[in-house]
């Protein structure tokens, strides 16, 4: 489990409207009866169906709480982790669940949501976050190396399954199929954006590499990339959110890059540091045809 306490959202307190690709998840009882709490708000407003006391309903998704104890409800809780995994597109709004009506706490429901903690698509409440990053503190090595704590990062930032990564294999997927804009989900590159000139010369053979593109066969890879005839595009896998895109044109008898194109919408990408930009992208490009990333890889992670 990776955890960033600091650099994370977390559920609303209060829950009066929804965005389009926003569920709010709420603790039901499984005869739907949604007369109380956070189910009668999303019986009111999210679109709970009263009668169903499980799963998606409207802008809405019900996880049992009142059939028995913690062990009753993790069962159900798994069920919505993996239902999240499957639905990039949306956004789960956890509310605290079990926490009402129920009557258990935080320290009794936060652990079944473990697995979902480093989901970029399901928020948490932050006291729900709380008793996770005790855990993890428990968990964790008291003092990681500058080595595991590289790995950590590259977990979060790095392209490529990072199980194979971690085992010493090759984590970039096979170049055996061409990636195109209709391989992944992607969004467009919002209008807050910054331009940064780049010259950079690339070879045939390395430029043909790259236009296979990048496409993810692990939830741990982070990133789509796909190229067109002039841009490579790379976006974030769970979320189709485009953060790169770099201008490219025939040069000699090879190629170069002549200007990258970064996301700075503040809901979209915290990034600000045009250098590190760079080298994450540039990181992430040299990852692909196999060449050494490693300095690129020390800039982008300071």
């Amino acid at each position: 489990m990776i955890f960033d306490m600091y650099n994370r959202e977390y559920t609303p307190e209060r829950i009066t409207m929804l965005k389009p690709n926003e569920v709010f998840v709420f603790g039901s009882n499984l005869a739907g009866a949604h007369g109380g709490g956070a189910a009668r708000l999303a019986h009111s407003r999210f679109g709970a169906v009263w009668g169903q006391g499980v799963g998606l309903q409207g802008q809405s998704y019900a996880i049992p709480t009142m059939q028995g104890g913690v062990e009753t409800i993790k069962p159900y809780v798994d069920e919505f982790i993996a239902f999240a995994q499957q639905h990039p597109e949306r956004k789960f709004l956890v509310t605290r669940i079990g926490c009402g009506i129920a009557a258990f706490t935080p320290d009794d429901i936060a652990p079944l949501f473990q697995e979902a903690i480093d989901h970029e698509n399901v928020i948490l409440p932050k006291d729900f976050v709380e008793v996770l990053a005790e855990k993890f503190a428990e968990m964790a090595p008291p003092q990681p190396t500058a080595e595991q704590i590289q790995a950590i990062k590259m977990w979060t930032m790095g392209a490529g399954n990072s199980a194979k990564r971690f085992n010493g294999e090759n984590p970039i997927p096979p170049k055996n199929k061409v990636a195109t804009k209709n391989s992944w989900k992607n969004l467009p590159m919002p209008n807050r954006n910054a331009v940064i000139p780049l010259d950079m010369a690339l070879p045939s053979e390395v430029m043909r590499i790259i236009k296979y593109g990048h496409i993810p066969e692990a939830m741990e890879d982070h990133w789509f990339m796909y190229c067109d005839d002039d841009t490579i595009r790379y976006c974030r896998s769970w979320t189709g959110i485009c953060i790169f895109e770099a201008k490219y044109e025939e040069y000699g008898d090879g190629y170069r890059i002549t200007n990258l194109r970064v996301n700075r919408d503040p809901e979209q990408c915290k990034s600000s540091d045009i250098k590190k930009d760079v080298c994450l992208f540039l990181a992430l490009l040299t990852e692909e045809y196999g060449g050494d990333a490693s300095a690129y890889w020390e800039q982008a992670l300071q």
